[in-house]
C-alpha cells in the first residue's frame, strides 16, 4: 500500500530525489536498448565532431588575424602610393624612393604571402566545415532510432512511477472539467479572458489537479515622447554699451499617453478537495520563516496580534504557533475553525520546514489561494519553466549529451512540479479525504475539453490563425463540433490588435515667449480577429503501461495514418 506524504521536504530528500534519478536512468537506458544505438561508434563520431569544431574555431581566428593584417597592409600600400604620386614635386627624391620601395615590398608580401595564406586558410575552413557537417549528419543517423522514441508522455510516466499517488491524464478531459465544476465549484469565468498555453491534469491522492499556463491581455497605457528644438534671437546691451544680437535655443519635450495591450503569462497548480469546504484565504510569500529576530517579523506579529484582539474582525484568531502565523500569514481567512482543522501542528511543522528550505526546494516562493474547495498554488519557480513537455528537447546527435540532458531536463521538471504540490502535501486532511468515486473507481470519458483545444491551437502557433494585420500576441479561443467519423473540428478565433500610426501636436510654451506645437508620434491599437481550423481526433487506446516504446511509436504512426492527420501530441492527433 502506498503511504501518504505528510513531510514532503523530508520525503524528497530521503526517497524521491534518488528514486527519480534511478527511474530516469532506467528509462533512458531502456530507450537506448530499444533503439540499439551503437554507443562506441557515436562517441568516436562526436569526438571527431568536437575536434573538428575546435579546429574550425582556431582556423576562424587565424583568418580574422590575417584579414586584419591584409587590410592594414593594403592601406599602407595605397597610402604610400598616394604620397609618392601627390608629393612628387615636394618631397626629396630619397624620401620618395624609400616610401615607394616600402610600398612595393608590402605589395609583394601581400601578393606572395598574405593572399595565398588567406586563400589556404579559407579552403581549410571550408573543408573542415564540410567534414563537421558530414560527421554531424552521420551522428544524427546513429541517434535517429533513439530520437524517434521520445514521446510527449515520457516525463509524466516517470513522475507517476516515482510518486505513485500522482496520476496524469493523457489529456484534460471534459469529464475532469465537469468534475471540477460540479464537485468542487470550479468557475469557468477564469477562462473568459485567458487562453490556455498548455495544461496537465490528473489526480493526486484521488483528488483532481490541473497544472496550466495561461496568457491574459490587460489594457494598460504607454507613454510616447516627442521633442522640438526652437531657435530665437534677442538684442542685448554689451559691456561696451552697444546693442548686440544673442542667439538662443531650447528643446521642448512633450508626451502622449495612449492605451496599450499588455500580455501576461502565468503558470498555476489548481487542485480540488472537499476538505474545509467553506474556507477561503489568500497568502503571498512573506520570506519571514526562520527570521523571528527581524524587525519586519516583529512588526507583522504585532499587527496580527492587534487584528486578533479586534472583535470587529469576526472569526480571526491567531494559532498558538505564532511563528507559523507570521510566516504563512493568512489573516484574511474567513473561518478559523476549518482553518485549524486543515493546518494542524503537523501541517504547520511541515510547512515551516518547506518555507525555510532553499537548498532542496525553493523556499517561500508561492502564492496560495483557497476559494472554498478550489486551491490554487502559484509558485515563482514554475514561471520560468516551459512544461509543455515537447519531446524535441531531448533529441541530440551526441549520445552522452542526450543522456545528460535527459536526466537534467526531467530532474528540473520533477523538482519544480513536486515542490509545487508540496504545500498541499503538507496538509494531512487533503490526503485523508478522497471523493467516493475515487474509492470505488470509475470509468472516465475520454473526450478532450476546451482547455486542451486552446492548448492545441497555441501549440500550432498564432501565425496560423491571426489576422494578417495583427502585431501583438493573440488570445486564442476555440469552439468544437464533432464529426461523423469520430474526429472533431476545432474553430479557432485569435484575438489580437493591429496598430495605426498617429501624430499628435502638443502645445508647449517656449523660452521665446511663444507657444509651439511639439510633434509626438504614437500608435493606436485596434482589435482584430483571425480565424482558422484544426481537425483533431483523440487516441483513447494507448493506456498499456507495459507497452514497449517501439510499440507506442508504432501505434502513434498507425493512428496518424488511419486518421490522415499530421501531428500526434499528448494522445491527440491533429492537423490544420
Amino acid at each position: 500500500m502506498v503511504e501518504d506524504i505528510y513531510d514532503p521536504l523530508n520525503e524528497y530528500i530521503s526517497t524521491f530525489k534518488d528514486k527519480f534519478k534511478k527511474v530516469a536512468d532506467e528509462t533512458f537506458n531502456a530507450l537506448a536498448d530499444e533503439a540499439q544505438v551503437d554507443v562506441e561508434a557515436n562517441r568516436e563520431t562526436c569526438r571527431q565532431i568536437y575536434a573538428g569544431e575546435k579546429q574550425l574555431t582556431d582556423v576562424s581566428g587565424r583568418i580574422t588575424m590575417w584579414t586584419i593584417l591584409c587590410v592594414i597592409l593594403w592601406i599602407a600600400v595605397v597610402a604610400g602610393g598616394a604620397v609618392v604620386y601627390v608629393k612628387w614635386n615636394e618631397f626629396p627624391m630619397e624620401y620618395l624612393l624609400m616610401i615607394g620601395g616600402v610600398a612595393a615590398l608590402l605589395l609583394v608580401f601581400l601578393l606572395l604571402k598574405v593572399h595565398p595564406k588567406l586563400k589556404s586558410l579559407r579552403t581549410q575552413h571550408n573543408d573542415l566545415d564540410n567534414k563537421v557537417k558530414t560527421l554531424k549528419e552521420q551522428a544524427w543517423n546513429q541517434m535517429a532510432a533513439l530520437n524517434r522514441l521520445y514521446d510527449w508522455d515520457v516525463f509524466t510516466r516517470m513522475m507517476s512511477k516515482t510518486v505513485p499517488r500522482l496520476e496524469f491524464d493523457p489529456y484534460f478531459t471534459t469529464q475532469r472539467l465537469a468534475d471540477l465544476r460540479k464537485t468542487y465549484g470550479w468557475n469557468d469565468s477564469f477562462n473568459t479572458e485567458r487562453s490556455v498555453l498548455y495544461s496537465h491534469s490528473g489526480l493526486i491522492n484521488g483528488n483532481p489537479f490541473v497544472i496550466c499556463r495561461t496568457r491574459k491581455m490587460e489594457m494598460g497605457e504607454k507613454t510616447y515622447h516627442g521633442q522640438k528644438t526652437i531657435f530665437w534671437t534677442t538684442t542685448e546691451t554689451g559691456p561696451d554699451g552697444k546693442p548686440r544680437t544673442v542667439s538662443h535655443s531650447e528643446t521642448l519635450h512633450a508626451s502622449v499617453t495612449a492605451p496599450y495591450p499588455n500580455y501576461f503569462e502565468r503558470t498555476r497548480l489548481i487542485y480540488g478537495n472537499t476538505a474545509a469546504p467553506d474556507l477561503t484565504f489568500y497568502r503571498k510569500p512573506s520570506e519571514l520563516a526562520g527570521k523571528e529576530g527581524s524587525l519586519r517579523y516583529k512588526w507583522d506579529r504585532f499587527m496580527l496580534r492587534r487584528k486578533a484582539r479586534n472583535l470587529e474582525n469576526g472569526d480571526f484568531a491567531m494559532l498558538t504557533n505564532e511563528e507559523f502565523e507570521v510566516a504563512f500569514n493568512t489573516s484574511n481567512r474567513n473561518n478559523n475553525q476549518q482553518y485549524a482543522l486543515l493546518f494542524t501542528p503537523l501541517a504547520q511543522q511541515s510547512l515551516m520546514a518547506l518555507l525555510m528550505d532553499e537548498k532542496e526546494g525553493y523556499g517561500d516562493d508561492f502564492d496560495f489561494d483557497k476559494h472554498y474547495m478550489i486551491n490554487t498554488i502559484m509558485p515563482e519557480h514554475l514561471q520560468v519553466l516551459d512544461l509543455d513537455m515537447n519531446p524535441a528537447q531531448y533529441r541530440s546527435f551526441d549520445f552522452e549529451k542526450a543522456k545528460k540532458d535527459f536526466y537534467e531536463i526531467n530532474e528540473r521538471y520533477f523538482r519544480a512540479i513536486y515542490f509545487s504540490f508540496a504545500p498541499l502535501l503538507c496538509v494531512p486532511m487533503y490526503q485523508q479525504i478522497r471523493p467516493q468515486k475515487d474509492i470505488y473507481g470509475h470509468d472516465m470519458e475520454q473526450k478532450s475539453s476546451f482547455w486542451e483545444h486552446e492548448a492545441l491551437a497555441n501549440f500550432w502557433g498564432q501565425e496560423n490563425f491571426q489576422h494578417p494585420d495583427c502585431v501583438t500576441p493573440c488570445i486564442m479561443k476555440t469552439s468544437s463540433a464533432e464529426q461523423g467519423d469520430g474526429s472533431t473540428l476545432i474553430n479557432v478565433t485569435a484575438y489580437g490588435f493591429r496598430s495605426e500610426r498617429r501624430m499628435s501636436y502638443i502645445s508647449k510654451y517656449g523660452g521665446d515667449g511663444s507657444w509651439h506645437d511639439v510633434p509626438v508620434e504614437w500608435y493606436e491599437f485596434l482589435p482584430v480577429e483571425g480565424n482558422g481550423r484544426i481537425m483533431m481526433q483523440e487516441d483513447e487506446t494507448q493506456n498499456d503501461t507495459d507497452m514497449s516504446q517501439k510499440q507506442r511509436m508504432n501505434h502513434i504512426s498507425e493512428v496518424l495514418q488511419k486518421s490522415h492527420l499530421d501531428v500526434y501530441r499528448r494522445h491527440i492527433a491533429s492537423k490544420i
